[in-house]
């Protein structure tokens, strides 16, 4: 078939878009060249670091998979994911080319499908999440979490909530919300793609929205694009707008 989503649209009783069976997919995979408004200069100036000439474009990518460790029956397992997300200063010889920044998250997790009245799909887990660095660069934090997430049929959307257990700065929940919320839908045209949060108690959120035009049934051209805090780690207390684009790997 020419689109992938053909037959999304016409048979809405699909698998479900997280495999608990065998390794596969977690979160978007993609590759992005980006431009940003508004690097985060200010993170590194602190420091007297030697990145204090950055570029305002940057290749972004994000790689992300699970593994069903145990199955308790059909619809339910404990799982582990693994995803990372980096931002490479790919065209910036000056100062080497390096990775700015990269967010390492694992997490381990009880996940349980089954036709409910507005999901199928649900986990219950913990998650760790840091960027690896060090000093007043290193960002981290550790939460227990819940989401209830909808997948099959043309439009695909779930909740994430979670509880901040410890966190390396002390401030990062002024910035983020305590959940994320997203949605996918489903068009012959391609796969629009948005998720964000927003912190009412500090007038602070983050909003990512992506539109991929699937050529095969593996690969498409995505395009993405990003506002507010909170994009990688580093960003938390950090406001911009990126944009993208690039390649996404189909979820297998």
């Amino acid at each position: 078939m020419k689109y992938k989503v053909i037959p999304l649209l016409l048979c809405p009783v699909l698998a479900y878009g997280k495999d608990i069976t065998h390794i596969s997919t977690y979160e978007d995979n993609y590759v992005l060249g980006t431009y940003t408004t508004d690097i985060n200069q200010s993170a590194y100036s602190e420091m007297g670091s030697e990145m204090d000439s950055l570029q305002d474009f940057e290749v972004k990518f994000q790689i992300s998979a699970s593994i069903p460790f145990y199955r308790f029956s059909s619809g339910t397992a404990l799982m582990g994911a693994y995803t990372q997300k980096s931002l490479w200063q790919l065209a910036n010889s000056d100062i080497s080319s390096p990775f700015r920044e990269t967010n390492y998250k694992p997490q381990v997790f009880l996940a349980h499908q089954s036709n409910m009245l507005l999901f199928n799909h649900v986990e219950a887990g913990y998650k760790h999440e840091s960027n690896g660095q060090s000093s007043k660069l290193s960002r981290s934090w550790d939460r227990l979490y819940v989401a209830a997430e909808r997948f099959s049929g043309p439009v695909e959307y779930g909740v994430h909530a979670w509880w901040v257990i410890t966190t390396e700065n002390d401030d990062m929940e002024n910035y983020y919300a305590p959940y994320e919320l997203w949605a996918k839908v489903y068009t012959r045209a391609g796969v629009v793609n948005t998720r964000g949060f927003y912190n009412f108690a500090d007038d602070k959120g983050g909003v990512e929205l992506g539109y991929t035009f699937y050529f095969n049934d593996i690969l498409g051209v995505y395009l993405q694009g990003y506002h507010g805090y909170g994009e990688t780690l580093i960003d938390y207390d950090h406001s911009q707008t990126r944009v993208g684009l690039g390649i996404k790997l189909m979820n297998l």
